[in-house]
């Protein structure tokens, strides 16, 4: 598919978001919709270093590599990893990690490169080709790990949110929120478009 095809649907895709938000039919964003509201938090809080769990087939670590200066995309599955670094070796901005966010997310935030980071939690099992870890989705023990950093984390988002207490392995939402609220008081909650958004309160 060439990249206007791409831009054609991406934009299709969010105008169909916008006619179900306006008619309260509303449940999973297309990814064009997720990566407007990202670029929307990266404006607001002023995010220069985003990290993704979940890369997939990088299409939002693409989008998001015009508009941060650093991207950092972990990817679970070997061969998803490898096709998404091909797709994205043109972006020189871009560092494609392959393995376990769990273990990545420590040592990538303990360097010195990665400061007024936004982090989107999307590395869960989604069935299909997508690889699934010791825990379907590792949301809750991601945010423990990230609240040791939380000095150089501007935002949060987790994406899916319908999904927890609903889909096998995954935890209850108000387990989630219960995490956010013991170790990052100082951030704001909502959820919006199916993500939980944490933002740093100035």
């Amino acid at each position: 598919m060439n990249k206007q095809n791409q831009h054609f649907q991406a934009l299709a895709g969010h105008a169909l978001d916008i006619y179900r938000l306006a008619s309260f039919n509303f449940k999973n964003p297309h990814s064009y919709t997720k990566f407007r509201q990202i670029n929307s938090i990266r404006k607001r809080t002023n995010s220069s270093v985003f990290i993704e769990t979940g890369t997939y087939l990088g299409v939002t670590t693409n989008r998001c590599s015009s508009v941060f200066e650093k991207v950092y995309t972990i990817e679970l599955d070997e061969k998803l990893a490898a096709q998404a670094a091909s797709y994205l070796s043109n972006k020189k901005n871009v560092e494609v990690i392959q393995g376990d966010a769990l273990k990545i997310l420590p040592t990538l935030l303990e360097s010195e490169s990665v400061n007024n980071a936004l982090i989107f939690l999307d590395g869960h099992f989604s069935g299909g080709v997508t690889a699934c870890g010791d825990l379907p989705e590792p949301a809750i023990q991601e945010l423990q790990v990230i609240a040791d950093h939380k000095n150089k984390v501007k935002a949060i988002i987790i994406d899916d949110f319908r999904c927890f207490g609903t889909d096998l392995g995954f935890p209850k939402k108000s387990e989630v929120i219960g995490i956010m609220e013991k170790h990052f008081d100082d951030y704001e909650i909502t959820v919006h478009l199916d993500q939980l958004i944490l933002v740093k309160i100035k």
